[in-house]
């Protein structure tokens, strides 16, 4: 089968559908038309709509005798074959031309609205004087069911539909256990639906309505997973396309670690259904969590060389592309995409292109990527804080400590947007700055933002050691000590530790050489409470730097002794 597109009209239009009686009349030749009979009540109804055809008048023609030979194969008591007249009023008064072939939404909803449990589609072509017909049994309640038909061909068009009479005659013979199956699906009788599913098989070798409904019940029993594997595969070798055997198998394949077979059935699954959100989320997920998702890129590749232009594909393209790391590409792909739909440019696809262009080493492209989106979504607080970052990275230091700051005064409980400002702040040296801002980041932070803002603290806390260590100021030790203790309060490491208990230590030292002279009751208090938290926690280095830690506690060892007489000897 060949893919049906959604026309762009459709989103405007197919409401009209249903909201309009199942006969409509719409002008005086449609008055004039012949009375059809009707069918018994609980006959099965059936439309044949026009089947596409780049033939001008050639897929009208091909429905039409369809229908005729259809209407006489079978007899009115077992298929009701809607009447050409009925189809046409539903078209035309909801805006649709009846000589032109629906996109599948409008088949489906067309069908519904005729009460019909079936519907055909198909495309028509002539070559040489032969008539070719593909064609497949839809599903009206759900087109994801799809039974293929074999291709019919004739040297007049009533011998090709003829053929799909016949063919249609042999299909239909499953729908009785396929009926079953699916009820029983509904009801979580999985041993039932097996049951009737492979009766439905039996009925109709080729049926994929049985071997869909058999996967199905396997999944749900939790069957062998090469089991299911194996009913899918033979459902797709008779309609590559079929949605619900791609899932079925796209998550099998996952589910037994086969990522490459994995990852090509989810590509399938999205290059065949673009505009399907939920299956494109799920396998974009899939694909990316992969360990190649690489091998997607090759086959949305084609796909859109296959249907240029087309906006879903052009997303689907840049997705894949993000996912596979293969950022040269993905940002073009992602260029063409603003182009083409600018309906998709929202805050998430400035996110994505963004990074592109970060994780390809273009920090003033991503910068200026972010400008766009800031400049099209003002209040959006979420892209705010992205512009901070990334101007950060892109060197606009102080640029990003204004974007934060905004952003934070239109959300103020937004955790990512203390921690950029509390990065920019961090860079352009105001340390208490920003520990001012990780603090504020606290009380909404997760977990795993609260061990994020732990790690700042020590790297801060590290910035103001050093700085102590080389300007010998107490005021840097102290700073340190403080921060420090902050950072291992809300997630303990064993580096903020040793780096809190060195930087009391000099302080202790320190203080002790000056109050040799100064001989202070509060300066030996000071120093005796520093060399307790030396003590306490110098000893959390011997697990990362155990020859430093050796010696900063020979040191303690050395000064301890000084330090308590200095207490009792001035704090008397």
């Amino acid at each position: 089968m060949k893919a049906f597109r959604l026309q762009a009209s459709i989103a405007g239009q197919v409401v009209l559908l249903a909201g309009l009686a199942v006969s409509v009349p719409v002008s005086s030749s449609a008055q004039q038309r012949t009375r059809v009979q009707a069918p018994p009540e609980g006959t099965s109804r059936f439309v044949v709509p026009a089947l596409r055809s780049k033939e001008k008048g050639l897929g009208v023609q091909a429905a039409d005798a369809i229908r005729s030979r259809l209407a006489q194969d079978f007899p009115l008591k077992e298929l009701y074959v809607i009447d050409k007249n009925n189809i046409s009023g539903i078209l035309e008064a909801s805006g649709f031309q009846p000589n032109e072939a629906p996109d599948r939404v409008t088949a489906r909803l067309l069908a519904q609205q005729l009460r019909a449990d079936q519907y055909l589609e198909g495309v028509v072509s002539k070559e040489g004087g032969n008539y070719r017909i593909e064609s497949a049994m839809v599903l009206a309640r759900d087109n994801a069911w799809v039974q293929p038909l074999p291709v019919a061909e004739g040297g007049r068009l009533l011998e090709a539909a003829t053929k799909v009479s016949r063919s249609l005659q042999e299909a239909r013979k499953q729908l009785p256990n396929t009926e079953k199956c699916v009820n029983a699906l509904r009801d979580g009788k999985n041993d039932v639906a097996m049951t009737t599913a492979r009766a439905a098989i039996a009925a109709y070798p080729n049926s994929t309505y049985g071997r869909v409904c058999l996967a199905q019940a396997m999944v749900n029993t939790k069957a062998p997973i090469d089991s299911v594997i194996a009913i899918t595969g033979k459902t797709l070798e008779i309609d590559p396309r079929n949605k619900l055997a791609l899932q079925i198998a796209a998550q099998a394949y996952t589910d037994s670690k086969n990522e490459d077979k994995a990852v090509e059935t989810w590509t399938q699954l999205v290059a065949y259904y673009p505009t399907d959100v939920k299956a494109v989320e799920t396998a974009v997920r899939e694909i990316a969590a992969s360990g190649n998702p690489r091998q997607a890129a090759p086959i949305i590749r084609k796909a859109v060389e296959e249907n240029p232009g087309d906006p879903n594909l052009v997303r689907l393209n840049f997705l894949i592309l993000l996912a596979a790391r293969e950022w040269k590409t993905a940002i073009t792909a992602g260029e063409d995409m603003a182009r083409l739909d600018t309906a998709a440019v929202d805050t998430i696809f400035f996110n994505r292109l963004a990074t592109a262009y970060a994780s390809d080493s273009q920090p003033q492209k991503a910068a200026e990527t972010t400008a766009r989106g800031v400049a099209k979504f003002p209040n959006n607080a979420a892209l705010l804080t992205l512009h901070a970052r990334v101007l950060k990275q892109a060197g606009q230091t102080q640029q990003s400590v204004e974007m934060a700051r905004r952003a934070l005064a239109m959300e103020p409980k937004n955790v990512t947007g203390w921690l950029s400002l509390a990065d920019a702040q961090a860079e352009l040296n105001l340390p208490d700055s920003a520990v001012a801002a990780l603090q504020m980041a606290m009380p909404n932070a997760t977990d795993a933002e609260k061990q994020a803002i732990a790690q700042r603290l020590l790297i801060i806390g590290n910035g103001a050691y050093k700085a102590g260590t080389a300007s010998k100021n107490r005021a840097d030790f102290t700073r340190a000590v403080n921060i420090l203790a902050l950072s291992d309060s809300i997630s303990a490491t064993p580096q903020a530790k040793f780096l809190r208990g060195v930087s009391a230590f000099q302080i202790a030292a320190s203080i002790a050489q000056e109050n040799q002279s100064a001989k202070d009751c509060a300066l030996a208090r000071t120093a005796q409470d520093m060399m307790v938290i030396a003590q306490i926690n110098v000893p959390a280095g011997g697990s990362f730097a155990p020859e430093p830690a050796k010696q900063v506690l020979g040191q303690i060892a050395q000064f301890g002794p000084a330090i308590e007489g200095q207490f009792k000897k001035f704090c008397k």
